[in-house]
């Protein structure tokens, strides 16, 4: 069974482990406490917390890194929602049928990623490149020891590391859903030195990883600047879903989001990883693609995290509250149906009235605004046969001939069918639209927009796809005027 997500919220218990494990045991200091500047004592506990855990057996060798394990396991956790978050399907939450290829960009000795991945999800299968060899010989006993070579492979890959990802290898796969690393800290061995002596420890004391692992040129900054260029060829970006990269650096993550920005990607997430009392680890993940992820996804910190705002993502979630009319959620979502959205051209709904959700598609992009009437004027002036086209898309959903119930779906109805065909470009806009009721109409709430007595309703609206943040703010912002508007007209 995959272990809950919250198994290493408190540290680990070493005296309850050394009475599982004799080896562990073993390792304990008098006051119960582990010396971690003992590389065997740091093995000895990844080894048991994997068993335990996750029934796990690994080997590990004495001159390669030793991957502490919560904090590996918390890149899964972080992964596993940001896919949940952001399915084709747009399913929203774990999709227990939904099958998930991973590719792992140097899985070292342990292949911890791929074995912890495999193990918390039944469907999912990983790649995995490594260009040690020592370190290749380790992780495929470490694959067939936990009877998973059939779900995680070993792939070849570029021995110079002239590339980091594979494309040649990716040929045969259709999809590859979520890229991870854990790239190299030090961009010498004089910084790790430095860092070491930072940390009043001698140098690599606890630290039993070889150089191909702990150095790169330019440190994990330059690795990462490299993966994201990488990434932009169009063999990686239309194929490979999510890019992702564990940091060790707050700083770091600056350095990688501004990379981003230059080269014009706009969906990202940025994650921090909290373990103990002083270990943090951060991750930032991009697309080429569009699916959104949720708010709580792409801006996944705690409280006090030294992450800047301004290098946080767009949004992706906006919420508000009005009146409602006497027929309540159900009356709202019709409004929005009959009286909003059935005016606009190019575009397609669906709603669940029995769940207060509905499906917003634009594939064109901004079809309300103002600007987008006075151009839709412009054209009702054109000769009679472009008249005749532009009535045909609208009669037609935007020219696609699907049926909307078939190929519009929510998060719970069972389809795993896109939005578009895949000759179909991709639509500019798709926004999921909740309806619930309120406890009590509020006021004083900075969120409520109608006042009175009036029963209330919260709209929350998801952004889900679109590579655009600020046409899905456009949309939100129209969207609430014209039903708070509507919901104020309806009042005595």
């Amino acid at each position: 069974m995959p272990a809950p997500d919250n198994i290493y919220q408190n540290d680990v218990d070493f005296t309850t482990l050394a009475l599982q494990y004799p080896d562990f045991a073993k390792r304990l200091k008098p006051n119960r406490q582990l010396d971690f500047s003992d590389p065997e004592s740091v093995r000895q506990l990844t080894k048991c917390l994997l068993h335990r855990d996750f029934d796990l057996t690994v080997d590990l060798p004495e001159d390669r890194l030793c991957p502490p394990v919560p904090n590996r396991f918390n890149y899964i956790l972080f992964i596993q929602r940001l896919l949940d978050s952001t399915s084709p399907s747009f399913h929203q939450g774990f999709d227990p049928d939904r099958q998930v290829i991973g590719l792992d960009i140097g899985t070292g000795a342990s292949a911890i990623y791929p074995l912890l991945a495999c193990r918390q999800r039944p469907q999912w299968r990983f790649l995995a490149t490594e260009i040690d060899e020592k370190n290749r010989e380790y992780a495929q006993r470490n694959i067939l020891a936990n009877a998973l070579q059939s779900r995680i492979r070993l792939i070849d890959t570029d021995e110079k590391g002239d590339r980091l990802i594979p494309t040649d290898q990716l040929e045969r796969f259709d999809r590859i859903d979520i890229l991870i690393t854990n790239p190299p800290f030090y961009p010498s061995t004089q910084s790790l030195d430095e860092s070491a002596r930072q940390k009043s420890r001698p140098p690599n004391s606890s630290c039993t990883g070889a150089a191909v692992e702990m150095i790169t040129p330019g440190g994990e900054v330059g690795f990462v600047a490299k993966l994201v260029d990488e990434s932009r060829r169009p063999a990686n970006r239309s194929k490979i879903q999510w890019f992702s990269a564990m940091l060790g650096k707050l700083s770091s993550v600056g350095a990688v989001v501004e990379r981003l920005r230059e080269q014009r990607c706009g969906n990202f997430a940025v994650a921090e990883f909290v373990q103990g009392q002083r270990t943090r680890r951060w991750c930032v993940a991009w697309s080429w693609m569009g699916y959104r992820p949720a708010n709580d996804v792409a801006r996944s910190l705690g409280g006090g995290s030294g992450v800047e705002k301004k290098l946080l993502p767009a949004i992706t979630e906006v919420e508000f509250e009005a009146a409602v009319r006497d027929a309540g959620v159900e009356g709202v979502l019709d409004m929005i149906a009959s009286e909003i959205i059935q005016g606009l051209d190019g575009v397609r709904w669906k709603g669940d009235r029995a769940r207060g959700v509905g499906m917003f598609m634009s594939r064109d992009g901004d079809v309300w605004s103002r600007k987008a009437r006075r151009r839709k004027m412009a054209v009702g002036r054109e000769p009679a046969a472009g008249r005749n086209r532009a009535s045909h898309a609208k009669e037609t959903g935007g020219g696609n001939k699907r049926d909307t119930d078939t190929d519009m779906k929510d998060d719970d109805d069972g389809t795993n069918s896109n939005l578009s065909s895949d000759d179909e470009p991709e639509p500019a806009l798709v926004v999921r639209i909740s309806i619930t009721p309120s406890p009590s109409p509020s006021p004083s709430s900075s969120t409520t927009t109608t006042t009175g007595t009036a029963p209330t309703a919260r709209i929350h609206m998801r952004h889900l796809q679109g590579p655009d943040p600020v046409l899905f703010e456009s949309f939100c912002g129209w969207l609430k005027r014209k039903i708070v508007a509507a919901a104020m007209s309806s009042l005595p």
